[in-house]
């Protein structure tokens, strides 16, 4: 359905049936990106125009300029080519149309600001004034008005008008006349006026999914000559939604697009962006471009979600290849609103307020019960009960007193958004202003939170030949949150048991226990200081266009991504109690006091220049072409000042003890984390693309791209990454006919083509050298060192051929669309670091030896349904894709992190967890004697049994194999949306059907590894006699034998879990005021919601969110991996309300 500022401009710039709305522009001023000028609206309808030799158009563009007047024409009955001359000093604007179209039969009418010229004579005009007057209103179905619906009468083509920016319309017609209401893309409607002189008129959609237009790579296409796999998804995806960022809002909005996100804190909102799956070992994440300028995802989140207009995802090499090397894992085209020429300003202001409620998905037993199951534990492997029966007693009696750590550091968090536009224009200048505001507090206990403010300006204006855009947004991110991360803070409060005498606080003291000695997680985050960090963002851009001849276009960009970041940090001290008695504290939280500031500014310069060609000849022949030429510069400078052991109240540098932090950026230009302090890469590109169409039936286009890239050495710095794809419209075959006519459209494509992935470290083609201090000793003396990192010379792009074969149809009226695509995808030259001995002092150069294949497929359906008063939308999305490592350069390699195994083989999926299969647990000691087992194991019923995977009798590495894989597939996305009269409700489903999770520690293992000293509720399901078939095996105590085979193994399938889920995104209702009862008030629209985000998921476990992850999105790649604890910050579920005006 389309929202009312795309109707707008529909009402301006596009062909209604074949009467054609011509604008043309008048002197622009264009002070600044802020500042636009607008064309004053005569009053006088005298004009003075002195015109030789020239077409009536432009004439008619003259008193367009000179008077508020817009002419509305079919251009198939008026001829404006024709050439003239004019010379009228003070005429009126009657005079000079009688004297232009005198013996021509046009006449003219005025309605409004427009004047209607259509073929007529005197008589006609004679007759007008013995017809009737009648007026109405033309509405859509949900009661929105259609700006532009034609109105005319059935067989009398002189009378006819449009509506105006309210739907209303009126005109003189004669007795019985019959109205004819067209608008493009809504059904043509037939009203009789025998008897009324009012109507009310609602117009049904003619939804025809092919001929929507989805931006692509430097322009935009319908989709029914789309070649390559595109998806869009519009701005209903990011309006009225609680969410944080643009990312976010994108996760199972379009097939195949792959979103994970690992962490919900406000202030780390760690995510995962794939398209098509995992290609290669290194960097898979997509590229941003946003309004034409390359970007980045800081960028993208970095942008009021409800400034964007639409999101287009270039899947495939056809579609993809004019990004060149950079394509190689799909590109994200973002496209901001702009405004309409509608006459006068549209006002809007929305906004939503509501809770997040912090939901921990994993709670422990009672303290007392805690107590007793750890005796169990204990006596299970033979050791003495850790608590006496009155121990327990005590903490049964002291029940009520007891809180969990956990529940504690947590709360509920307000979240608030804010949104104001202002948009409109008018035949020569159109322009949007808007500006944002977010607010979304921290769940964890002390001031923390984000806030995000946004202001932006879209300008276009129009003047003879030229057009100008101008883009500018200015986002500012400011966060305050806990100083040195909250890594600690959930690990810390959730695995100390709820014992009622383990407390936070007394007489005014921070305390420790015996289980963590040195920290107090409210206090660090009460009291333990804080970092404030602010992040302006600058992303604008300059867009001339002009038009060399009929066809032909010359585009000129500049554009900036300019991004400025601040953190400051300070550490307090927090002295720690062993009671509150204590005279004297203990250990201290931040006892060394630091203090820093940290200073990062990066910008991309951005130019582009392109020729455009866009021309149909004879009719069926339509050829496109484009051709440009484009450099994008980044640099990133850095420094940062710090100091440890700071003044206590002040945190200056005031101390005798004060001394530079180690990690401050040395002589070599890094930090002790080796990030560069100044970073400077450039990429110069020459692309461009060919097309050609024949009757809308046949398709074909080559792309290429030429890049350069600094990142490589001259003689390998260039590559070529062409394309090709053509498509086929069956339903347009003159065999086809009875199909479309009874069926709907249907189109096959298919695409191939070499992509590029440049993501490589920066300067790895050159060997680095670096001086570090204290390296080693001489002469009992700390000195400095030289180390080097070697380069590689030949160093080259990863390249990626992609196969892409497609069909689009429709079906039942158009009114269902569905799109299949099937991918295979192969990435050479991928970059791998060889091993090398020791001795050899530093890591060897990186060599482009690798190899991968991934292959899927992806469907997307669409269904519109009209059932009375109801009007429903039904829209899925389904994909799946899987890879493999085809070349490790001949090896194989295994990362672990505690229990964790991971593997990089030939022939198995990139990341696949690898170890021993269990085959339950042990049931007798019979069933012990007859069975393979590790080692030196000893075990008893109950204890884990491995699978003895090569039948030799013994459990050793031997039987390791891979357990599964922690990339999401068969990934989809679903959403209903039902309007009936005022009302509207709209739900959003998001899951995944397959993936595997290895979760290590504590959530599995009770009182695991004596680090954690709880047993958690969803752990209560474990082996006894009495229940044998129990999730858990046996309760046993940490460091036993059985405790040893159970949870010590390098890898086994007990730590894997079930990652499906299906998960309730969003929910929302809503309800319009009627515009009759708004309006008195100067209110075009008020509509006001309730929603809900993430209020129901579905999986297999409990007690973890499904999204946790240790990955990124290459799988962990070359570079090893963490282990996944699973003790993440809660799942958010958010509760609110909204509202929705429109001026």
């Amino acid at each position: 359905m389309k929202n009312i500022q795309e109707r707008k401009m529909d009402f301006l710039i596009r062909p209604i049936f074949g009467v054609v709305l011509k604008k043309h522009l008048v002197t622009l001023c264009l002070f600044s990106f802020f500042a636009f000028s607008l064309h004053a609206k005569s009053q006088d309808v005298k004009v003075n125009i002195r015109i030789a030799n020239e077409s009536v158009q432009k004439v008619l563009s003259e008193i367009e300029n000179q008077t508020d007047y817009l002419f509305v024409y079919d251009a198939n009955e008026v001829n404006v080519s024709r050439k003239v001359s004019v010379n009228a000093n003070g005429k009126s604007v009657e005079e000079v149309l009688a004297d232009l179209f005198k013996q021509t039969g046009i006449v003219s009418r005025v309605e409004g600001n427009n004047i209607i010229l259509v073929r007529g004579s005197a008589a006609a005009k004679a007759n007008q004034q013995s017809n009737r007057p009648i007026s109405g209103k033309i509405v859509d179905e949900n009661g929105e008005a259609i700006i532009g619906a034609n109105v005319t009468v059935v067989d009398n083509s002189t009378i006819g008008t449009v509506t105006d920016i309210d739907g209303n319309f009126s005109l003189l017609v004669p007795e019985n006349a019959v109205l004819r209401i067209t608008y493009i893309g809504y059904l043509e409607q037939d009203i009789p006026t025998a008897g009324k002189n009012s109507f009310n008129i609602v117009l049904a959609e003619d939804v025809t999914k092919l001929d929507e237009v989805v931006v692509i790579g430097y322009g935009t296409r319908q989709r029914k000559s789309i070649t390559g796999s595109v998806d869009q998804v519009g701005s209903e995806v990011f309006e009225n939604r609680p969410v944080s960022n643009a990312v976010t809002a994108l996760q199972g909005a379009s097939a195949n697009l792959i979103i994970q996100q690992k962490n919900m804190n406000p202030n780390d909102n760690s995510l995962n962006i794939n398209i098509r799956g995992v290609s290669t070992m290194g960097n898979n994440d997509p590229l941003i471009v946003i309004d034409g300028l390359i970007s980045s995802t800081g960028t993208l989140n970095n942008l009021n979600p409800n400034d964007i207009e639409n999101v287009s995802v270039l899947k495939d090499a056809g579609s993809a290849a004019i990004y060149g090397s950079r394509s190689a894992n799909g590109v994200v085209l973002i496209t901001t609103k702009k405004g309409s020429s509608i006459g006068k300003p549209v006002v809007t202001f929305n906004g939503l307020v509501g809770y997040q409620n912090p939901r921990i998905l994993f709670q422990p037993v009672k303290g007392w019960q805690n107590a007793m199951y750890r005796n169990v534990a204990d006596m299970n492997a033979g050791n003495s009960p850790t608590f006496t029966p009155a121990q327990i007693r005590d903490l049964y009696d002291h029940r009520s007193e007891e809180y969990w750590y956990f529940d504690e550091i947590m709360q509920k968090a307000l979240q608030q958004a804010y949104n104001f536009t202002v948009s409109g224009g008018n035949s020569g200048t159109t322009y949007m202003v808007s500006a944002g505001y977010f607010n979304q507090g921290s769940n964890f206990v002390g001031n923390f939170g984000l806030e995000r403010y946004n202001f932006r300006s879209n300008l276009t204006t129009e003047y003879g030949r030229f057009k100008l855009t101008s883009i500018m947004a200015y986002n500012r991110n400011s966060q305050r949150t806990v100083a040195g991360g909250t890594g600690n803070v959930i690990i810390n409060s959730s695995r100390i048991p709820p014992y009622y005498y383990y407390k936070f606080q007394e007489n005014g003291k921070w305390l420790v226990n015996n289980i963590i000695g040195d920290d107090n997680t409210m206090a660090y985050l009460k009291d333990g200081g804080y970092e404030k960090k602010s992040e302006d963002n600058f992303i604008g851009s300059m867009n001339l266009d002009f038009k060399i001849m009929d066809g032909l276009t010359a585009k000129g960009l500049a554009g900036l991504d300019l991004t400025q970041h601040h953190r400051f940090r300070r550490d307090k001290q927090v002295p720690l109690y062993a009671s509150g008695d204590a005279a004297e504290p203990g250990p201290s939280i931040h006892s060394n006091r630091l203090t820093e500031d940290f200073n990062n500014k990066r910008y991309t310069l951005s130019t582009q220049f392109m020729l455009d060609f866009d021309r149909t000849f004879n009719v069926d022949h339509h050829i496109t072409a484009l051709l440009g030429a484009s450099n994008e510069s980044y640099t990133s400078k850095s420094s940062r000042i710090a100091w440890r052991y700071t003044d206590k109240d002040l945190g200056l540098p005031t101390t005798d003890d004060k001394e530079p932090d180690p990690n401050i950026y040395n002589s070599i230009g890094t930090d002790g984390d080796g990030n560069p302090a100044t970073d400077e890469t450039s990429i110069s590109s020459v692309f461009g693309r060919a097309g050609y169409s024949y009757m809308d039936r046949y398709y074909a286009d080559v792309s290429f791209r030429y890049d350069g890239s600094s990142k490589f050495a001259k003689d390998q710095r260039w590559g070529f990454f062409p394309s090709f794809s053509a498509a086929w419209r069956l339903s347009e075959e003159s065999f086809m006919d009875s199909y479309k006519s009874s069926v709907g459209d249907l189109k096959l494509r298919t695409s191939y083509g070499v992509l590029g992935n440049q993501n490589v470290t920066n300067y790895s083609y050159q060997t680095v050298y670096q001086m570090s201090k204290d390296s080693y000793v001489f002469n009992n003396e700390a000195v400095p060192g030289t180390g080097f990192t070697v380069g590689n010379p030949f160093l080259t792009w990863e390249k990626a051929g992609t196969f892409n074969i497609g069909a689009d149809a429709t079906f039942l009226n158009n009114s269902l669309y569905v799109a299949l695509d099937y991918f295979n995808k192969t990435t050479w030259d991928i970059l791998l670091s060889p091993e090398v001995a020791s001795v050899f002092g530093t890591t060897a150069a990186k060599e482009n030896v690798g190899k991968m294949k991934n292959q899927g497929w992806e469907a997307t359906i669409s269904y519109r349904l009209k059932t009375g008063d109801f009007n429903h939308n039904f829209n899925l999305n389904i994909s799946d894709s899987r890879n493999k490592v085809t070349d490790f350069a001949g090896k194989e390699r295994i990362d672990n992190s505690d229990q964790m195994y991971k593997l990089i083989r030939k022939g198995e999926a990139l990341g696949s967890y690898f170890g021993y299969k269990t085959d339950g647990y042990f049931q007798s000691y019979e069933e012990i004697s007859d069975s393979a087992l590790p080692i030196g194991a000893s075990v008893q019923p109950g204890d884990v049994k491995y699978v003895d995977m090569n039948g030799d009798g013994v459990i050793d590495e031997k039987d390791r194999v891979v357990l599964g894989n922690a990339f999401p597939r068969y990934t989809f996305g679903f959403t209903y949306d039902v309007a009936y009269k005022n009302f509207d409700f709209r739900i959003f489903l998001q899951g995944v059907g397959k993936r595997d999770m290895y979760v290590r520690g504590e959530l599995i293992e009770p009182f695991h590894s004596n680090y954690s000293y709880a047993i958690y509720r969803h752990q209560l399901d474990y082996w006894t006699p009495t229940n044998p078939d129990a999730r858990w095996p046996r309760l046993v105590a940490p460091g036993s034998m059985s405790s040893n085979n159970n949870w010590g193994k390098a890898g086994t399938d007990i730590y894997l879990l079930n990652g499906a889920y299906l998960r309730v995104k969003d929910i929302q209702l809503g309800y319009t005021l009627p515009k009759a009862l708004t309006s008195r008030y100067g209110v075009q629209k008020l509509r006001i919601n309730v929603n809900a985000q993430n209020p129901l998921t579905f999986s297999k476990n409990s007690f973890i969110d499904p999204e946790s992850s240790e990955f990124g999105s290459n799988m962990g790649g070359i570079e090893g991996v963490g282990a996944n604890s699973a003790r993440n910050y809660p799942t958010l579920v958010y509760y609110g309300f909204g509202f929705d005006l429109e001026f």
